[in-house]
């Protein structure tokens, strides 16, 4: 068989696998084992053994658990919760002020956990309710959590930016920097827009009222948000000016995290015992994942598919912002229907090469990429971030649910096209990054 119809099969026998629900890194595993089989015969296990323990046993990879286990703490105590309810405080009176609440209250979430389910779930359990009660309609309630949501995917620490970092082989410190002003200029564009929609059509967020919004209250909140604050400038300041390596600054992160909750009288053994607990179960998926995909690309490798690939696309007479323009086409039709995890591990064997070849940068077109699995997430039907919505608050409609993110896709849209016109928006502050 040609590497042409060795690519097909690989990669339709990947599809078929993850849309009947097997396991991602079994499906992996599997598709490597059988093609590696026919390839070599019965060495076929050795390899992928040896590949697979070498795919994870890397430093790079230590920032995952560490950030994860950061994120936990601060959600399992009330710490994470509690800071959205103190930011909310601070935003005032504004037009749509629940729907920015949302927006604040994903990017607060994103900077304290880089857990995109978890930021959704918190706020849907939390501002929902109160959206609800106060008339706010799914365009102005439903769509700024799925947005909020989908911000732990660029802003740092982020652990899916580490793993795509890892798996591109680009620089993971440079990558989580990176994220930064795409990030927030994306959180920036959704205020603006609720806020401009709540103006035109107040009928859509009715304004609120009997809310304490006193200096005095406010100030009550800055016992959380100043060391809270702290701890986020740390993480991502060690990062940029060199102090500390990703993996470090994650240590820090992670024993701030547990202070903080001490400190605060939330650190208990149960709280200890959930965060460790969601940390490896989460971590073992992530890095099982990792060695799967190593194997996959092994296979690929292997059949000559990926060097015979890159040739034949980089010989096409598109410019190269074209074919930037169609990989991320690739991202968005696969973000229909498979996670944002599992795009990362079939489309970066594949992309990063042609990207090397055309001499574009890979750190912007990294965020490029993290954009598009921040879409993955809220992309109907399958959308990860739209089930799990729907799985805290059971009464909303599936037809809301997936018409309340039009507005949301659209902006992200424009960012990505801003972030494509504007390379230095990815790129300038990780010009300025110190080194560790």
């Amino acid at each position: 068989m040609d590497w042409v119809g060795s690519l097909v099969v690989l990669v339709v026998l990947l599809l078929i696998g993850l849309a009947i629900g097997l396991p991602v890194a079994f499906t992996f595993f599997g598709i490597s084992f059988g093609g590696l089989y026919l390839l070599f015969g019965p060495t076929a296990l050795l390899l992928i053994a040896e590949h697979s323990f070498a795919s994870v046993a890397l430093f790079a990879f230590i920032p995952i658990p560490l950030f994860v286990f950061m994120g936990e703490v601060l959600l399992r105590s009330g710490l994470a919760g509690e800071t959205v309810d103190g930011a909310d405080r601070w935003i005032g009176r504004v037009p749509g002020r629940l729907s920015v609440s949302a927006v604040a209250g994903g990017t607060l979430l994103g900077t304290l956990s880089g857990a995109s389910m978890a930021a959704v779930a918190m706020l849907g359990s939390t501002l929902l309710p109160e959206m609800t009660r106060r008339n706010y309609r799914p365009e102005m309630s439903v769509a700024p959590i799925l947005a909020a949501g989908g911000l732990a995917v660029l802003i740092p620490p982020s652990a899916i930016a580490v793993l795509l970092g890892a798996l591109a082989k680009v620089s993971i410190a440079k990558l989580l920097i990176a994220g930064i002003v795409p990030g927030l200029l994306l959180a920036l564009v959704y205020v603006v827009y609720f806020v401009g929609r709540a103006v035109l059509q107040p009928r859509l967020a009715p304004p609120s009222a009997n809310l304490d919004l006193s200096w005095r209250a406010r100030l009550r909140t800055l016992w959380l948000l100043i060391p809270i604050g702290t701890l986020i400038v740390v993480v991502t300041g060690f990062i940029f000016f060199g102090v500390a390596t990703p993996s470090e600054a994650a240590a820090m992160g992670a024993l701030a995290a547990v202070m903080l909750a001490a400190v605060f009288g939330r650190m208990s053994w149960e709280v200890i015992r959930d965060a460790l607990m969601s940390t490896v179960a989460t971590s073992t998926m992530v890095l099982l994942v990792i060695a799967g995909s190593t194997a996959y690309s092994q296979v690929l490798g292997a059949t000559g598919a990926t060097s015979k690939l890159v040739a034949v696309v980089t010989a096409l007479p598109l410019a190269p912002i074209l074919m930037v323009l169609g990989m991320q086409a690739i991202v968005l039709a696969l973000g229909c229907f498979i996670d944002g995890v599992s795009i990362m591990l079939v489309t970066l064997p594949i992309f990063m090469p042609i990207v090397a070849t055309l001499g574009l940068d890979p750190i912007w077109f990294a965020v490029l990429i993290l954009i598009q699995i921040e879409l993955a997430g809220i992309t109907p039907p399958f959308g990860l971030l739209l089930f799990v919505l729907k799985g805290v608050r059971p009464e909303l409609r599936t037809r809301d649910i997936y018409r309340s993110v039009v507005p949301i896709v659209l902006m992200q849209f424009f960012v990505a096209g801003l972030v494509m016109g504007f390379p230095e928006l990815a790129t300038f502050l990780p010009s300025l990054m110190g080194r560790p």
